[in-house]
């Protein structure tokens, strides 16, 4: 019952949840050896119930007001597509944050030296253009 949930277990669940989700929280409360307000073992609908009973935002809440973009918004930004994103990511080229239970991401917004397509090229090779001051040819670095 959500008024048998202690202000301390609320309080660390709305702090894992700056870098963790539901299913993670309910490992890590149980590890810790919290209990939830009944006397049981939490699970994922436990921690989604506390954190909904007492408005606390959510993993994928938290990572879209610092700024991460979902991977459409991603694709549409370096124009490549959705299935890209989520192998660039996959690879390190994008750094990505998981938001939910279902290991879905979201991404850091891409800066100077974002990816770009490079067909015929292996992920594992990419190295970032770089425009020659002197020449106004493109390079790469090394």
């Amino acid at each position: 019952q959500l008024r048998e949930t202690s202000a301390e277990i609320v309080a660390v669940i709305d702090h894992l949840l700056d870098h963790h989700a539901d299913r993670d929280i309910a490992t890590i409360l149980n590890a810790r050896g919290y209990v939830s307000g009944t006397g049981q073992p939490f699970q994922r609908g436990i921690v989604q119930h506390i954190r909904h009973g007492h408005h606390l935002r959510s993993r994928y809440e938290r990572l879209r007001a610092r700024g991460l973009l979902t991977r459409d918004e991603m694709a549409d930004r370096l124009k490549v597509s959705a299935a890209t994103v989520k192998i660039w990511g996959r690879h390190g080229l994008l750094p990505r944050h998981r938001c939910n239970d279902k290991d879905e991401c979201l991404y850091e917004p891409p800066g100077p030296h974002a990816p770009m397509k490079m067909q015929g090229r292996p992920l594992s090779d990419r190295r970032q253009p770089v425009l020659s001051d002197q020449t106004n040819e493109v390079q790469y670095e090394a």
